[in-house]
């Protein structure tokens, strides 16, 4: 490619391609970065998760993005407390613009249809979550379900910035990892199973070298109150690079109550589950508010540590030993000096469990990142706040 979002003058274009067919003759010459043969850039504000299953970066999509909020910890060491809150134009400084590129417009409307106005920077940075890793993971389970038929390859603009940014980011410049990095990580997972929008189809798609056989689905369908409404099974099978369709739920019922919780899992022939997904799914915009009036949930956390090297491992066992479901758990470590141990790599995070599920969480940091034992805090859309120091 000789120019980024634009062609070269002929002169030069001519040139260069006759050159790498003479220099080389194997490697595909482009134009441009964006326009031929490729989908174009963006979109890169907020849109309707369904809208990247049906209409956004078709094809070769070489760049799209969202607003991405960071942590309540990242964005209090980027923001002068008496900042922080409400949102002022020094949050411009870091990319919570208005107008342009990654405008906040449509995010900010979302998050108030949906979600309820903010009414402090603890309660936005909650709600900031919520859409984010719905929007992340839609925007890579909508290139899932068109694999090799309507899509081709999906790509971020970005991955991190250099200076502290809330647009576009799947992981902060200080490395802490908020919900985008995890929807992203969930969808783009070596077995995956997920519900596509808007028609509800649940299909498992197989990232590896070797053919998925024999594989089960199974999906829950519950209201916010914990009855289960329906459940389903399907046999599967999927090859190499390739997708398998389980069946297509009907989540009528459920919406009756506003708001479906839908749990999914694909084990393999042998039993071992290989993907877990978890979706709060509404009738309309406005039935997401039901999710406000959801109880506290009771999630139980233990935690154990040990040396591998030069790292440390902390392990977390969660279980929901309450009648609620538990909403995009968060996990964040701190050292015994109460800084918060970055870089940490959590091989999952903002964790939803129905009552009774248990899920175990590795987390993955320098020995020299934390000082003394480490704590895990958790809280969460409706998991009250709480600690656990490792053993």
């Amino acid at each position: 490619m000789p120019r980024n979002e634009g062609v070269p003058q002929p002169i030069l274009n001519e040139a260069l391609e006759k050159l790498i067919e003479q220099e080389d003759g194997t490697r595909l010459y482009m134009a441009c970065s964006n326009s031929i043969s490729l989908q174009n850039s963006g979109p890169y504000n907020w849109r309707k998760p369904e809208e990247y299953f049906t209409e956004h970066a078709k094809g070769f999509s070489v760049e799209l993005g969202t607003p991405s909020f960071p942590t309540l910890e990242s964005w209090k060491r980027t923001i002068p407390a008496p900042d922080l809150w409400p949102i002022s134009d020094v949050w411009a400084y870091h990319d919570w613009h208005q107008t342009g590129n990654g405008a906040v417009a449509s995010y900010m409307k979302a998050m108030d249809e949906e979600l309820g106005p903010a009414t402090s920077l603890e309660d936005f940075e909650r709600k900031a979550q919520m859409l984010q890793y719905v929007s992340y993971r839609a925007i890579l389970e909508g290139f899932n379900a068109g694999l090799w038929k309507t899509n081709s390859a999906r790509m971020f603009w970005m991955t991190q910035p250099a200076w502290p940014s809330s647009a576009w980011q799947i992981f902060s410049s200080d490395y802490d990892t908020h919900a985008a990095f995890y929807g992203t990580k969930k969808a783009s997972e070596p077995v995956h199973v997920q519900m596509n929008l808007p028609d509800f189809k649940v299909m498992v798609i197989n990232n590896g070298r070797a053919s998925l056989d024999g594989a089960t689905v199974h999906a829950r369908v519950t209201t916010l109150d914990n009855k289960l409404v329906s459940e389903k099974k399907a046999v599967v099978s999927a090859g190499a690079g390739l997708t398998a369709d389980a069946f297509t739920l009907d989540l009528a019922p459920a919406l009756t109550n506003g708001v479906a919780l839908v749990s999914l899992d694909v084990a393999s022939a042998s039993g071992e589950i290989l993907s877990r997904n978890f979706y709060w799914q509404g009738r309309d915009e406005a039935s997401y508010r039901a999710l406000a009036g959801m109880g506290q949930a009771k999630v139980g956390a233990k935690a154990a540590s040990r040396t591998d090297g030069a790292d440390r491992v902390t392990v977390i066992d969660l279980a929901n030993q309450g009648a609620t479901a538990a909403i995009e758990t968060k996990l964040t470590l701190f050292g015994s000096n109460g800084a918060q141990v970055l870089p940490a790599l959590f091989t999952d995070n903002y964790v939803s469990l129905l009552p009774g599920e248990h899920r175990r969480i590795e987390v993955r940091y320098p020995a020299s990142a934390a000082k003394g034992a480490v704590t895990v805090r958790l809280r969460g859309w409706n998991v009250a706040p709480t600690a656990v120091k490792a053993k």
